[in-house]
């Protein structure tokens, strides 16, 4: 049952290639997964949209090729999703990453009306195969982008380029976490929400700025 309480949690990281993002995110994933006393509340299951084939190296588990792969690995509360497996390349159809993305989408909803707890949607570079302009957002990614609250789902994106994100999407990030980057349109990009952003241009490498929008606090922090 939905539930319209909740608040939304939508988490954009992002940096220049090499600037610690996505070490930031795979310590982030191992946090939240964790069922020790530190984390009194881990989450119930992640779900990684694994089209770069690197978060199943990464965290050293199978990846899920079918439906009933996904279905199978709820049990061990983490889904890292291979997308080339049900959907290849077609002609005249879209790419199979933009059709697999809408299928993992929609089934992720699915799963999470099911059971009750935290989850955590994954998703890397987004703007690869979603389009760009909010328009043109398919149905299934718009039910995420917009009602992934409802049922207690969490999104994770990470990005080198938060400019070629959908408006829509930027619109919807209550923290930012911010990596070096020193170009100017992405700055601009990321101006109307965090208006410090500026300060990333200056980071050494493996430091961060997470910004929330909620509490509007800042905290800085390095990785490495």
């Amino acid at each position: 049952m939905a539930d319209f309480s909740l608040k939304s949690s939508v988490t954009l990281v992002f940096g220049r290639q090499g600037s610690g993002k996505t070490s930031f995110v795979f310590r982030y994933l191992a946090n939240i997964l964790s069922e020790q006393a530190a984390n009194p509340e881990p989450a119930a299951c992640v779900f990684i949209f694994d089209w770069k084939l690197e978060a199943a190296q990464r965290l050293g588990v199978t990846p899920c090729g079918t439906a009933a792969q996904c279905e199978a690995a709820l049990a061990t509360r983490l889904v890292v999703f291979n997308p080339f497996v049900m959907f290849q390349a077609e002609p005249g159809k879209d790419l199979p990453e933009k059709r697999a993305f809408r299928w993992f989408c929609q089934w992720v909803f699915a799963v999470c009306q099911r059971g009750e707890g935290k989850k955590v949607l994954l998703a890397d570079e987004m703007s690869m195969y979603v389009d760009k302009l909010s328009a043109q957002m398919p149905y299934e990614v718009q039910l995420i982008a917009r009602q992934s609250r409802t049922v207690n789902l969490g999104l994770v994106l990470s990005t080198q380029f938060p400019k070629d994100f959908p408006p829509e999407l930027r619109k919807s990030v209550t923290e930012w976490v911010c990596f070096n980057t020193n170009d100017p349109a992405d700055l601009d990009a990321v101006r109307p929400y965090f208006s410090g952003v500026d300060q990333v241009a200056e980071l050494p490498t493996g430091e961060f700025i997470a910004f929330n929008r909620d509490s509007r606090a800042e905290l800085r922090g390095r990785l490495f």
